[in-house]
């Protein structure tokens, strides 16, 4: 047995060690099949930083009819800006609860600013939202630090979330992209009710209610996959979470007078857990939130016309293992400095 293959078995004991001691003072913690899940460890008075990149952009396509004459045409068109800013999150673990849940300080600080993620082209409606999403990120900021608290249970599940945890993007009820960035800004994850199996994938539905929609479908799918051996210095493993939404918009100012609205959500998450405690040593996300109108016929188009609005976020997040560096020092960054 190779050693890369006895420290993964090793890791696997110590994360389920966690799930033997929790299961003792609750028997319903083990998954549907019967094995032990993974749970996430923690001990008190103990520190961890990571580098967060949070890019945010704003887009709106769609068509222009335009009558000249005795005949109506067609103008396409497309405006999008991107805003990006990066920080350090300090995450203290103030106590251990009996039942393994964490009670968390976590500060962001040091932040390297607001930097645009695309260009405007000279286009002055692109250049107000491009000035618009600044401005969100510019106030979120304007503290210097943000210390937030919360809870974590040892499936990671987040509990006393506050709101200053994430900018404050102007987006219509019900805010999807905000609730998801609450936790996706967040250095660490939930863990899926499911034992590691590298390779297995799952889809479940989800039950979905939200004030002004019908028809709401929500789907949420997961598959665990093997870490690169470069990714860390421990034995670690990857989780790939994909959560959809779709719904038609049947109320509220989404909804126009005329003609019909579909509304969308599409989250992804790859993280990469330590297996040797469960936490989080770094991750990609990215999400959008979507809404798609279908006005009412023109006469002389052959479709009715339609636009679309997309407001998205990519979330990058990486545990330091020396001095934390944001800013033009951070390695993983790749928007312009």
């Amino acid at each position: 047995m190779n050693w890369r293959a006895a420290s993964l078995i090793i890791a696997l004991i110590g994360c389920a060690g966690t799930f033997v001691n929790a299961r003792q003072q609750s028997p319903g913690r083990a998954s549907s099949s019967g094995e032990a899940r993974l749970l996430r460890t923690f001990s008190a008075d103990t520190t961890s930083q990571y580098r967060i990149q949070l890019t945010v952009h704003s887009e709106l396509t769609g068509d222009q009819p335009e009558t000249i004459g005795a005949k109506t045409y067609v103008h396409p068109f497309a405006r999008s800006a991107g805003r990006t800013v990066a920080w350090r999150a300090v995450r203290h673990v103030l106590s251990v609860g009996p039942d393994g849940t964490a009670g968390i300080e976590e500060s962001l600080e040091d932040f390297s600013g607001v930097e645009t993620a695309s260009s405007t082209g000279g286009d002055p409606e692109s250049a107000k939202l491009e000035s618009a999403l600044g401005t969100v990120l510019e106030n979120w900021i304007h503290a210097g630090i943000i210390t937030l608290r919360y809870r974590e249970t040892v499936a990671g599940q987040l509990q006393g979330l506050d709101p200053a945890g994430v900018p404050r993007l102007e987006e219509a009820e019900p805010p999807l992209l905000a609730l998801w960035l609450l936790r996706a800004l967040r250095p660490t994850a939930p863990l899926p009710e499911r034992p590691i199996a590298l390779g297995e994938r799952w889809q479940e539905p989800r039950a979905v209610a939200f004030d002004g929609w019908s028809g709401v479908q929500a789907f949420e799918s997961g598959e665990w996959l093997a870490a690169p051996q470069a990714t860390s210095l421990e034995p670690a493993a990857r989780l790939l979470d994909v959560q959809q939404i779709l719904g038609t918009i049947v109320a509220g100012p989404e909804r126009p007078p005329e003609g019909s609205a579909q509304g969308s959500f599409h989250g992804e998450s790859l993280v990469t857990f330590s297996l040797m405690d469960c936490r989080l040593l770094a991750a990609t996300r990215s999400a959008t939130r979507g809404v798609t109108w279908t006005l009412a016929p023109v006469a002389g188009l052959e479709r009715a016309p339609q636009f679309a609005a997309r407001l998205s976020a990519q979330v990058e997040i990486e545990e330091c293992h020396g001095p934390c560096l944001v800013g033009s020092n951070r390695h993983f960054l790749r928007g312009p400095r």
